[in-house]
């Protein structure tokens, strides 16, 4: 899971802002450019990103129009966004928050900290996600251990073996949030 390659849009009006970030997140991201937000709804047609970079100032559609048009949408709702402006506004920014963006970053930027910060993000994300999923055995244990503590004595046994191949399930699940917690402090120098 933490080795497949993850997919961020950039959409930026700014074709020498586009390149920019292209060049800075290519050899790790998977990029999508997109130079307006229409371009950007016609890739979410047929490829949904983990991630977009949404400039808000474009002369279409603002980055905070499409993030409202974004978030009414089902679909697409869950995808996190990342604006990048030039604007220096706390109501600017404030306003993109509240649209439900994870950042805020300012135009221009520096190449490392933009690709640090896109990590970051990306990595957050897949945390949340494995989190999510040790939900499934512990309620699976628990509705194993209510059965069994009501139910048939001779189905003891499949009970057992479902309890046991539960907490092997969220045992896995533990040791890829552990691998994936390793291969972060490597990358981040072990801070």
């Amino acid at each position: 899971m933490a080795n497949e390659r993850k997919i961020v849009f950039v959409v930026d009006d700014n074709k020498g802002n586009l390149i920019a970030c292209k060049n800075i997140l290519q050899p790790h991201y998977e990029i999508y450019p997109a130079q307006s937000a229409e371009k950007m709804f016609e890739l979410l047609g047929h490829i949904k990103p983990d991630l977009i970079l949404l400039d808000v100032e474009m002369p279409d559609v603002s980055g905070h129009d499409a993030a409202k048009k974004l978030k009414s949408n089902d679909e697409h709702k869950k995808i996190p966004i990342v604006f990048l402006s030039a604007r220096s506004d706390s109501t600017s920014e404030l306003e993109g928050f509240n649209l439900g963006a994870l950042d805020y970053i300012h135009k221009p930027f520096l190449s490392h900290l933009l690709l640090r910060r896109i990590e970051t993000h990306l990595s957050l994300i897949a945390y949340r996600k494995i989190l999510s999923e040790i939900k499934n055995p512990i309620n699976a244990i628990n509705k194993m251990l209510d059965e069994a503590s009501v139910d048939d004595p001779a189905k003891l046994p499949d009970h057992i073996a479902n309890l046991k191949n539960s907490a092997k399930q969220l045992l896995g699940t533990i040791d890829n949030i552990l691998d994936m917690s390793k291969t972060w402090d490597e990358s981040s120098g072990g801070q």
